[in-house]
């Protein structure tokens, strides 16, 4: 690996292994085998004196699967990274730091739109799909802003946008080896084969969530240089770093580096972590995750 996006990562008896994917530019979550898929969650309500949500909620012709818990505000809301398998209850990714912070903080994860628990929808989705059932998700099951966003991975990107274009809403952001906007701009140093674009139709006819990763980075670039001023910790995986991967790019590897290293300072205030943790990290550092966090939070004030 390591372009930015194409870890394939296996969760299975409980063990985490991560291999390259060599069918485009995607990043993935693994799967637990024994999880069942579909929308068989129970109609969601508002929380309970707890703080806890757990159940579907119609978010426009079709539902989707939330879990809240703690009373804390800002609430923080885990959005996932790409997913392989439908079976994955991609929420429960975020189960390590949730713990660590709730009940003292409310923390809420969800199920994108084809994975996990979630409906299916039988239909391509565009960015701004992803960004409405979000907005939506949150708005009918009372789940009040301000936020703290983390994002895994693609997640990332998409914690990106809502970011840009719900300003009066997110106060911080926690990103995890996260896709960003600027990697559009490496994109000739590949052959045509290889860019995201190429992999565009694919996504949206055969990717689980049938979205186009292409389409999510190029929705970010008017917002390149016009972030909102928000305090925003990047964890980068060392582990899977950029130095050493299958293309033969070294410029790409080099320039990667830098690009990644600048997108953050354009927060106020941007932190860049390397961490010896791999590209799904949830599982692997959830204590440095939950602290990272919370000091979030604390500069939210």
């Amino acid at each position: 690996m390591i372009r930015q996006g194409l870890a394939v990562l296996t969760v299975a008896a409980a063990l985490v292994t991560t291999s390259c994917s060599d069918d485009g530019p995607r990043s993935g979550q693994g799967a637990d085998p024994s999880a069942s898929p579909g929308s068989s969650g129970s109609p969601g309500s508002p929380a309970t004196a707890d703080g806890t949500i757990d159940g579907m909620f119609d978010v426009g012709g079709h539902s989707l699967y939330l879990h809240c818990e703690g009373t804390g505000s800002p609430a923080v809301v885990y959005l996932h990274g790409s997913i392989e398998d439908a079976a994955f209850p991609a929420h429960t990714s975020a189960a390590g730091f949730s713990k660590l912070l709730a009940p003292e903080q409310r923390v809420c994860t969800y199920d994108r739109r084809n994975v996990g628990s979630s409906d299916t929808v039988d239909a391509a989705q565009l960015p701004e799909d992803a960004l409405s059932d979000m907005h939506t998700l949150l708005e009918v099951a009372e789940v009040a802003p301000p936020y703290v966003l983390v994002g895994a991975s693609f997640g990332g990107m998409l914690a990106y946008l809502y970011a840009n274009e719900h300003p009066d809403q997110v106060v911080g952001m926690v990103l995890l080896d996260a896709m960003f906007p600027d990697e559009l701009s490496l994109e000739h140093l590949f052959a045509p084969e290889d860019t995201y674009e190429a992999f565009s139709e694919e996504d949206e006819a055969t990717g689980l969530e049938r979205i186009s990763h292409f389409k999510v980075l190029t929705a970010g670039q008017g917002f390149i240089g016009r972030e909102p001023r928000i305090p925003v910790t990047y964890l980068a995986s060392d582990t899977e770093g950029y130095e050493d991967n299958d293309y033969g790019i070294p410029e790409y590897d080099r320039r990667i580096l830098e690009l990644q290293a600048a997108y953050v300072d354009r927060f106020a205030p941007g932190k860049l972590i390397r961490v010896d943790a791999p590209h799904f990290m949830e599982p692997a550092i959830p204590d440095q995750i939950a602290a990272e966090v919370e000091a979030v939070i604390e500069l939210t004030g």
